[in-house]
């Protein structure tokens, strides 16, 4: 292809398609926070899918939605934060909306491949930490579902221990989750 072809191609897709045009835009402008709150709404607004006290949330959309934000490439930090939304946000829903189980076995495998990006970054230390504030926060889910990401969570890290990265943080934290699970937080 020549320049003509490529700059008529560009034009093309930034006109024809909605997807297109945002991707453009945003490596024209690259504005994260204004990306990670757009997805954080729709985070949410798929979170608010209730019918009778149950969520209908499709963990095929979440997981879509977290994909397509990775695909701007924002930086693992606000990749991290939005993960870290979805999770706080299933926390706060679940409080008072039955969750089905294949939703909580999907925010667990958000929540695993969280910690993945973490330590693949060299930032689990922290990342732990704020994601251990929200599992023993007692006003956020109900204790079965705070004990499940807990045990979620405690498996992955031991899975993770050979290939760690912050061991020392890692080993810190199995030790207080499984302290917080044997305490019945």
């Amino acid at each position: 292809m020549d320049k003509n072809q490529l700059v008529e191609l560009i034009l093309d897709v930034y006109c024809a398609r909605k997807e297109g045009k945002e991707y453009f835009e945003f490596f024209l402008d690259p504005d994260v926070a204004k990306l990670q709150d757009k997805y954080e709404q729709a985070v949410s607004k798929e979170f608010n899918r209730v019918k009778r006290g149950y969520c209908k949330a499709r963990i095929s959309v979440l997981k879509n939605q977290l994909k397509e934000f990775a695909s701007f490439q924002p930086g693992y930090e606000a990749e991290i934060n939005l993960m870290l939304f979805v999770v706080r946000y299933a926390l706060l829903v679940e409080s008072h909306i039955h969750f089905p189980d294949t939703l909580l076995r999907g925010v667990a495998v958000i929540m695993r491949r969280l910690v993945e990006v973490a330590n693949s970054n060299y930032v689990a230390d922290t990342t732990l930490e704020r994601l251990g504030a929200m599992l023993s926060d007692s006003k956020l889910g109900s204790r079965y579902f705070r004990r499940y990401l807990s045990d979620e969570l405690a498996s992955c890290l031991a899975e993770a221990a050979p290939d760690v990265k912050s061991r020392c943080c890692l080993s810190r934290h199995k030790v207080a989750c499984q302290r917080a699970i044997c305490d019945g937080k």
